[in-house]
């Protein structure tokens, strides 16, 4: 691996110094602050009670027990920044300081006391001093110690000042699993301009649709950036990777008069991809600095703040090293007193495929384009996640919008972005920095249905072919508070199985209302079994939902749990709330046979080339108590989800793509409490069917329905991820009119 060393200096004045090292409370009048044990009538006790103090970072009780001289010839705010600056310079973690022996020589009004100290420090690991020596004095009734600097280090008497040299290693790089870069130190990048007055008008459109492919945005967010400036003004529209740049650079070209490219290197994350995953760098804050002088940072250097930046900082800033000297006060070499090398960085190799993370990305922006004029004006953000069914492994992970982390380094260079770049993004309502694969929690609606139909089944109360019959309006809490199915006129005659592959909701509500009249919880520990309502253990930040149940009511408004309340969660509502990453490993474990797999970004951890310093197993979180014949049971009810042309709700979307590869899918349109809001749209589901390989949920922030909204862009990404001919995107997602007439197909 490459590695560069980077070279920063600490000078340290002994006496005097002011440099920041958290520690002690404020300096207090001099006076004892221990209640030390060792005898202070004896020096040996003196000597002692001050290496205590010294060891508790104790200043102003050490500082005590100095002899009167000594405290006349040092303030107790000298004395202090002598301690805190020396142990910022060697990046002091702790330290021991033990005495030799009990031996002390004494002649009556003077003495000595051997010790040894080890100090453990972040940067330059244990210093061992083994031959230390205090003087003690008796002096107005007392003993005291004759202090100098020489008592940290013999080395800083006489003025002398510590110098500590570090070795920073270059920031280590984060790959996919096939080694693919996905963020690289040094890498060689363009960013993208544009003349607005060189534009050709006849061609724009198709110069949009080019820039969109290659930055990764919507052609309207591209215009945005340079409609209304001046003419001649030349306008960053964003940066691409060179390998983006030379795969589409006779294109590119071809708009050569209104197009420019201004290259550049420095840490770069390639094509934009998963940004909530990847995280970003910035210098460490005014908040954190505490937090990380503590760990041997000086406080300058850019870490990770969130993502797996964050996650794996100390894997990718590697180890520092450096070299502690003494120098003259006329800043003259004086001697070295230790040193370590720098340990080189270690990359992080992770679970995300590079090719399917820029797939569903390209999707999601391809999805809100051809539907500018429907669903996408209303909606707000976006999800998809992709898991491995079988390890957990999450293969694609995005949010929309997004942002660009190249530009949140402090060391790349942006010249032709606007100032308010950042502050814009801030400030825009759709939140580009929120994680919603792992931080967004939403109703589940009818997806959550899987939970209750397990429920269901394994409590015994139900069989698969158990018969229900959907009038279209449910009463069974009262005539007076009826609720009502998606379908006008309701299902008719239907078995558990079918209802699932219908969403009937009149089902489901009587299933809230038998399994609530049987036990409160029943549905919501059927939640937690798959790893709702708590944290799954990802690498990257996330939100643990939330699973009612009759104590979380209780506690937290003081209210009652009614069979009203096991009916609202049977089809996903009330006050339930799930992550996109807790609905694809619900999935993932009806499709692998009932393994709750902990969802995992990383794969292994090292140094290029070399064999792992860390692997990441697999990890299983729980066993599902269904049997494997209800598994199967819910799994072929998804099946005729996409399957069944009479009562499948996303037949109509997803049956050609069922014809080329059997799949199985759940719809959900989870309503919001916000009157005249569009529901958020789901749509959860697996491939293939009969050997199933991967889990994959979409979600659109109040997109509208999930078999109209989500399914197409379920779709469309098994269509592309599994090679097949890609249908275009449904007529009515271009059509207003059309649009209106099937926004309400319920599910």
């Amino acid at each position: 691996m490459k590695l560069r060393l980077l070279t920063f200096v600490f000078v340290i004045l002994v006496l005097g110094a002011c440099v920041f090292f958290p520690n002690p409370e404020p300096a207090e009048p001099p006076g004892p602050t221990l209640t030390p044990t060792p005898p202070l009538d004896q020096p040996e006790g003196v000597a002692q009670t001050f290496l205590n103090a010294w060891m508790a970072g104790d200043y102003a009780g050490m500082y005590s027990l100095l002899s009167p001289n000594s405290q006349a010839t040092n303030t107790l705010e000298e004395f202090t920044d002598t301690y805190t600056s020396t142990a910022a310079a060697m990046t002091l973690i702790d330290l021991e300081a033990v005495p030799r022996s009990a031996f002390s020589e004494s002649t009556g009004t003077s003495a000595f006391f051997a010790f040894e100290v080890t100090y453990n420090t972040q940067v330059l690991g244990p210093i061992e001093l083994k031959d230390q020596r205090m003087s003690l004095v008796f002096a107005d009734g007392r003993w005291g110690v004759v202090w100098s600097p020489s008592l940290i280090f013999p080395e800083l008497a006489s003025s002398n000042t510590l110098q500590l040299e570090v070795e920073t290693p270059e920031r280590a790089n984060i790959y996919d699993r096939n080694g693919l870069p996905l963020v690289t130190a040094d890498a060689q990048t363009y960013t993208i301009t544009i003349v607005p007055g060189q534009i050709n008008e006849n061609f724009e459109g198709q110069m949009l649709d080019l820039l969109s492919q290659v930055l990764r945005m919507t052609p309207a967010d591209i215009k945005k950036n340079y409609d209304g400036m001046p003419a001649d003004r030349t306008v960053a529209l964003g940066d691409a990777d060179a390998e983006t740049i030379q795969a589409n650079w006779s294109a590119l070209n071809s708009y050569n008069a209104a197009l420019g490219f201004v290259e550049k290197t420095g840490r770069r994350y390639f094509d934009r991809l998963a940004p909530h995953v990847m995280g970003y760098t910035s210098y460490i804050t005014v908040e954190q600095l505490e937090e990380y002088q503590q760990l041997g940072y000086r406080g300058d250097e850019i870490i990770g703040q969130s993502g797996l930046e964050k996650w794996g900082e100390s894997y990718l800033a590697g180890t520092r090293g450096g070299t502690l000297s003494v120098y003259t006060a006329q800043g003259q070499f004086y001697q070295q007193l230790a040193s370590r090398q720098s340990e080189p960085a270690q990359s992080i190799y992770t679970t995300l495929d590079r090719n399917l993370q820029t797939m569903i990305q390209d999707i999601i922006v391809e999805a809100y384009a051809a539907s500018e004029t429907t669903w996408a004006p209303t909606a707000g953000g976006a999800a998809v996640v992709v898991l491995d069914v079988n390890t957990g492994a999450v293969l694609g992970m995005a949010s929309y919008p997004d942002y660009d982390p190249n530009v949140l380094h402090p060391n790349n260079s942006h010249p032709l972005y606007t100032d308010t770049y950042v502050q814009d993004l801030l400030n825009d309502p759709r939140k580009p920095f929120f994680g919603r694969a792992t931080q967004g929690e939403y109703p589940g609606g009818s997806v959550f249905k899987i939970v209750s139909i397990s429920a269901a089944l394994d409590s015994g109360l139900f069989e698969p072919s158990s018969p229900y019959t959907c009038t279209g309006v449910w009463t069974g809490l009262g005539a007076d508070t009826p609720r009502y199915d998606w379908l006008e006129g309701g299902h008719g005659t239907l078995t558990l199985a079918q209802a699932l592959t219908a969403s009937c909701n009149p089902y489901f509500y009587n299933i809230g209302l038998v399994t609530g009249r049987e036990d409160f919880d029943l549905i919501p520990s059927y939640a937690r079994q798959y790893g709702f309502g708590q944290e799954l253990g990802i690498e990257i930040e996330e939100e643990p939902g939330l699973v009612p149940n009759p104590n979380w009511l209780f506690q937290e408004r003081g209210q009652t749990w009614t069979l009203h309340d096991s009916v609202n969660i049977a089809i996903g509502q009330g006050d339930i709330l799930v992550t996109p990453l807790q609905i694809a490993v619900m999935v993932s474990a009806v499709a692998n046979g009932g393994t709750v797999y902990r969802p995992q970004l990383i794969d292994h951890i090292g140094l290029l080339g070399e064999e792992p310093s860390v692997t990441f197993e697999t990890e299983v979180l729980n066993t599902l108590s269904l049997s494997q014949e209800d598994l199967a049971v819910i799994r072929e009810s998804m099946h005729q989800v996409a399957a069944d042309p009479v009562i499948g709700t996303a037949e109509y979307r997803l049956g050609s793509l069922n014809n080329r590869l059997p799949i199985a899918g759940k719809t959900g349109t989870a309503q919001v409490s916000s009157p005249n809001t569009p529901p958020i749209a789901w749509f959860a589901g697996f491939a293939p069917y009969d050997e199933p390989e991967i889990a994959v949920v979409v979600m659109i922030e109040n997109g509208g329905n999930g078999s109209t909204v989500a399914a197409p862009i379920f779709r469309r990404i098994i269509e592309r991820w599994y090679d097949l001919p890609e249908l275009p995107w449904p007529d009515d997602w271009g059509n207003p009119e059309e649009f209106e007439f099937v926004k309400d197909r319920g599910e």
